[in-house]
């Protein structure tokens, strides 16, 4: 049986004195408030684990705002064309870790592009109280110029923004355009002579940039697009292995193929039920850097897109915006190419 001293022992108050602070500095750093220093939240932090200190439970609705709730950051999420769990866990996970230990947290909300559904989360953005918007992946132009009037300054992550756009806003993407003429020009140098693209939908971003990389590196060797070697799909694997399913069945020839990592899969499908061997017949090199690719067979060829530092970079600029009247900021990371077995003999 729990005595009184056993309780008192895990009080706010039993913290406080056991770190020499007030019971308001413990409450704030226990709430991972910013106005503590770091030392003296670690300090308090363990002395609550010693003492086996766990914050009592409230029934109910507050009756009044909390003065030290935690301010928080809006992350909105276009979840259509991309699949959210595999392209933005690791930026999703990056983003509340960092947010988290500067004293914020994070609130999302996502939209998969249909009318009503966006009309909501917009309204939501419009009473919001969050210090910051960030938007995550693809919006139509209509849309995203709607949530930007919505959330002036807000910051785009893996998105380059459109020239459309008049609202401000800043970006921090990938240069999808490299990441293409780096995959391709390593096929062309391994002797590739028809590369198909398999890309997502025209409007999309990512597939507009894939596609300006592909053709600038066929043109820097000297040779011509094929537009039968470009060919669109919905960004899933299934309707990859449909496409390239297809492709074969019409006697369409090629010899390597770019993608992204996730359609890479489906390509993967199509080619070994056709008994075509990867790479010796069809070299295959993706695009996005996903764990899934170490454990496909031969191991995918891919161009590394950093998400982890894509967060990082962006709330790093946008603490030091805090309180500045800062000019938008365009940035674009620069892609790796990670050499596997599915793109050499």
């Amino acid at each position: 049986m729990k005595t009184k001293t056993d309780n008192n022992k895990k009080s706010i108050a039993a913290i406080a004195e056991e770190c020499g602070v007030s019971a308001m500095t413990v409450s704030r750093a226990l709430k991972n408030s910013p106005s503590v220093r770091k030392e003296t939240k670690t300090l308090i932090l363990d002395a609550a684990k010693k003492l086996g200190y766990h914050s009592p439970l409230k029934s109910g609705r507050p009756s009044t705002l909390d003065e030290n709730a935690r301010p928080t950051v809006d992350v909105v999420m276009g979840v259509f064309g991309k699949s959210v769990s595999i392209f933005y866990s690791e930026l999703l996970t990056t983003i509340e870790r960092e947010l988290a230990e500067r004293g914020y947290d994070c609130v999302i909300h996502t939209s998969n592009g249909e009318y009503n559904q966006f009309l909501s989360l917009r309204e939501s953005l419009k009473s919001s109280t969050a210090l910051a918007t960030l938007i995550i992946g693809y919006f139509e132009t209509e849309q995203l110029q709607a949530l930007l009037e919505s959330s002036p300054k807000a910051i785009l992550l893996d998105n380059p923004g459109e020239p459309a756009l008049t609202a401000p806003y800043s970006s921090f993407s990938f240069d999808n355009a490299d990441a293409a003429r780096i995959g391709a020009r390593h096929l062309l140098e391994n002797g590739r002579k028809n590369i198909l693209l398999l890309k997502g939908e025209p409007e999309h971003y990512f597939s507009r940039e894939i596609e300006i990389g592909y053709c600038e590196a066929l043109e820097l060797f000297q040779k011509n697009v094929n537009k039968n070697l470009v060919i669109e799909t919905n960004f899933s694997a299934e309707d990859a292995y449909l496409k390239i399913s297809a492709a074969l069945e019409s006697g369409l020839k090629f010899d390597a193929i770019f993608t992204n990592d996730e359609m890479a899969c489906g390509a993967y499908r199509a080619l070994q039920e056709k008994g075509i061997k990867i790479p010796e017949e069809v070299a295959v090199c993706g695009c996005d850097g996903l764990p899934i690719g170490e454990q496909l067979y031969p191991r995918l060829t891919t161009i590394k897109l950093d998400y982890k530092e894509l967060g990082r970079m962006a709330l790093e600029f946008l603490m030091k915006r805090r309180g500045e009247n800062a000019p938008a900021c365009r940035t674009k990371l620069s892609p790796t190419l990670e050499i596997r077995e599915s793109s050499s003999n």
